[in-house]
């Protein structure tokens, strides 16, 4: 395994985003009756409530960069995944390795690291609770009353700090009302077939329920020629019960209790490229690979919390406390193809032992390298968290405390068969890690408003992560002369078990002015650090001091200038932002060689760089009838010190999974018939290219992407009935889900695919 160094300096100025603007304010002032068409000034954009800083406020008066969407919006869009919430993002990319385990970038910052030592550069939460690993993460979207995806550094308000960005999963409460509910089916090609809904109502006069439940089986997209069976498979059922208690009308508690399983087969791992030769072990259909074994892809995942507010004279106590369990296991064929293990070649060895003539022979034969490996993972969390808010004349303040622990266990095994220049080497690699991580914080943010249009907020959080953490391996090592591992004393040895311990704490502080011109145009500008904590390699290193070795905590230092306007009486909404992020300690995963004539291995390194962008989001009613939506975001993003790896430097590198320019529109056309309302809807979403590794390897470099769906809806004039044909990726996009390069003889990528074109029908009956 190895990757080449291609540094690259990429620093370009912001003139072009600054002119944007500096337009988009101007024309915000612009209230002229003239420019609106004839008959068309009834209608305005629907306005936006968001809960972002834990009190309910307008979008366009909240001075966060914040993307929101509405259970509607969700739905009429076919948004059922959060990868379809990034594709709308500006600065947000999501990839996926395996379903348990996405991949989140926000702003040039994230996280690929899956040690159960390491952290998530990206929050998510669900109700307030943080999710802390990516297995809770792959959810359907069901439920929900709304999502927000914060963009940057986000702490004082929030339990758990992020260093890059939040993104708030809020579901739908209970009715205390008569019952009612919602179902939905849905049927699609590749064998879909998908329900879900809920349904709600008081048991009392001061307590509401609701069940809530999501089901949704598909064959594969893709196929194992071998076994004749599907590949990259989805069967996944989920339920979410809620107590919603109001025992006087100054408390409330909201009970939630959930559960997801999933039992899948991992998608096709295709051989991209190859230097010579594998080429001609290339598929021609990249859904479709010869593997000895379909293999599985399974997570379990349980979640309980409780959600108390009680209302004080002048203030709200809050209380979170939740405890959520997951697993997950994992088998697949990493490398794509047929081999015999037992086939063997070494030139430089006893002849009587190779029973292939020579290297030529063997690689007519089968690719040079096989990868079987197994994950499995469980991990717990518990977390408490207190809020105390207030309101004392001009002055708006919150401040709380937060504690979680978190325990993970980890198993990696691999089967492996490599061919070299230097021989063929075949074995049993087990990698074990065990974390437990105590976090705890204080936090508090005030504001002041001065006058009616002045406001100015500071806020500061105390972190530290407290972290034990073992490491233990065993079995035949592929990456080193003589195939053993390596104790503290330096001794070749059959295996090891290692502990350690570390700590990291931090003071994140956070400022905020803001100024609402006019009742149309509103200004801010934030100062805020970020924080996460170190942490532990854990991936299979080949020696005990390897594994204890630990990487330093990330900082985030974000500046950020933002306006959100409304113009042509409400009928254009457009917010933007500018943001320069100076990344410290920045956590990378980088290929590192571990010997002259080895593969290489992954290890978590710290760089230093910067991040520097425009975003843009808006909305247009064009007619009465037709919308027009979209946003825009641009990035320039690179290291900007000396970051050495293996003899080479990554200073002047992009940094990975970070398209520069991103794009997506979407055009909603709505008119009323005797049947019913219809709604037409064509959506196009596009990122440019972007290297999947800090390398800069050109063989890790994805070509631009665009992906186009579309919709088309009938609802009854009363909204108890509505019947939708979607389509998603219409031109059939080949676009990457995650890619990978490996070199056991030379250099062969392997790529998985994003979901090819699909189309369906959904029913949705509501009473």
């Amino acid at each position: 395994m190895k990757s080449t160094l291609v540094p690259q300096t990429r620093r370009r100025a912001l003139t072009v985003g600054v002119a944007l603007a500096m337009s988009g304010s101007a024309l915000a002032q612009e209230q002229n009756q003239d420019a609106l068409p004839q008959g068309q000034s009834s209608k305005s954009v629907e306005v936006i409530q968001v809960t972002a800083r834990h009190k309910v406020e307008s979008l366009q008066e909240t001075p966060i960069a914040i993307s929101a969407f509405s259970g509607d919006q969700l739905a009429n869009s076919r948004i059922e995944a959060l990868n379809g919430i990034a594709e709308r993002v500006p600065g947000f990319q999501m990839n996926v390795y395996n379903a348990a385990e996405p991949e989140l970038f926000m702003r040039g910052i994230g996280s690929d690291i899956e040690s159960a030592g390491a952290g998530a550069a990206i929050g998510i939460y669900v109700d307030g609770v943080y999710i802390s690993r990516g297995v809770a993460a792959a959810m359907d979207l069901y439920d929900l009353a709304s999502v927000e995806v914060l963009r940057g550094p986000q702490g004082t308000l929030y339990g758990k700090n992020v260093v890059g960005g939040a993104i708030n999963f809020i579901t739908k409460k209970p009715s205390m009302a008569y019952p009612e509910g919602k179902v939905e089916l849905s049927a699609g090609n590749y064998g879909l077939f998908q329900a879900r809904g809920y349904v709600t109502g008081g048991l009392s006069d001061n307590v509401g329920a609701k069940l809530a439940f999501s089901a949704v089986n598909r064959d594969g997209f893709g196929k194992n020629t071998h076994t004749g069976n599907d590949a990259d498979t989805l069967e996944r059922y989920s339920m979410r019960g809620q107590l919603l208690i109001n025992p006087s009308d100054d408390l409330e508690i909201l009970l939630s209790a959930d559960y997801s399983k999933s039992d899948s087969v991992p998608t096709v791992r295709h051989i991209s490229y190859s230097e010579g030769r594998n080429a001609a072990f290339i598929s021609a259909d990249p859904r479709e690979a010869d593997n000895e074994f379909d293999g599985f892809e399974d997570t379990e995942v349980k979640g309980l919390s409780a959600n108390i507010r009680y209302d004080l004279e002048g203030m709200t106590f809050t209380s979170i406390t939740a405890y959520r369990d997951n697993d997950f296991s994992f088998y697949e064929n990493a490398a794509a193809g047929m081999v015999d293990d037992g086939l063997f070649f070494d030139p430089w060895g006893d002849p009587a032992n190779n029973n292939v003539a020579d290297d030529d022979a063997l690689a007519a034969m089968q690719v040079d390298d096989m990868w079987y490996q197994q994950k499995d993972e469980q991990s717990s969390q518990f977390s408490q968290e207190f809020r105390l808010a207030g309101v004392h004349g001009k002055l708006d303040w919150q401040m709380g405390a937060y504690y979680m622990r978190e325990d993970i266990d980890r198993h990696e095994m691999v089967n492996y068969w490599f061919h070299t220049p230097w021989g063929t080497t075949t074995g049993t690699l087990y990698n074990s890690t065990y974390n437990v991580t105590d976090s705890y914080a204080v936090f508090g943010q005030a504001s002041y408003n001065f006058t009616d249009a002045w406001r100015m907020t500071a806020g500061l959080r105390w972190s530290e992560d407290e972290k034990d953490f073992r490491s233990v391996a065993s079995g035949r090592r592929f990456d080193n002369w003589d195939n053993m591992h390596g104790d503290l004393n330096g001794n070749r040895v059959a295996g090891y078990d290692v502990n350690t311990q570390g700590s990291w704490d931090a003071w994140t502080p956070s400022l905020v002015v803001d100024y609402k011109a006019s009742q149309d145009l509103f200004f801010y500008y934030s100062l805020a650090r970020g924080y996460k904590a170190g942490g532990f390699n854990g991936e299979g290193p080949e020696s005990a001091e390897e594994a204890l070795a630990s990487f330093a905590t990330e900082f985030a230092l974000n500046h950020e200038l933002g306006f959100k306007s409304q113009a042509f009486n409400d009928r254009l909404r457009l917010n933007g932002a500018l943001f320069f992020t100076k990344y410290t300690d920045l956590q990378s995963q980088v290929w590192v060689e571990t010997g002259p004539n080895t593969p290489a291995d992954l290890e978590v390194r710290n760089g230093t760089g910067e991040a520097q962008g425009l975003e843009l989001e808006f909305t247009a009613l064009l007619t009465d009838n037709l919308t027009l939506t979209g946003a825009y975001g641009y990035i320039d993003s690179e290291f900007t010190d000396t970051f050495e790896v293996d003899g080479g430097d990554l200073n002047g590198n992009r940094m990975r999974r970070t398209p520069e320019h991103t794009l997506n529109l979407a055009a909603a056309y709505e008119w009323e018939t005797d049947l019913g309302l219809w709604a037409a809807r064509l959506d196009y979403q596009y990122q440019d290219e972007y290297f999947f590794d800090n390398s800069n390897d050109p063989l890790t470099q994805v070509d631009s992407e665009y992906t186009v769906n579309a919709s088309l809806q009938l609802a009854s004039l009363d909204d108890s009935w509505r019947v939708q044909l979607w389509a998603k990726n219409l031109t059939d996009e080949q676009n990457i889900a995650s890619t990978t390069v490996y070199a056991a003889w030379d250099n062969t990528v392997f790529s998985s695919y994003k979901a090819p074109r699909t189309f369906g029908i959904s029913a949705t009956y509501q009473f």
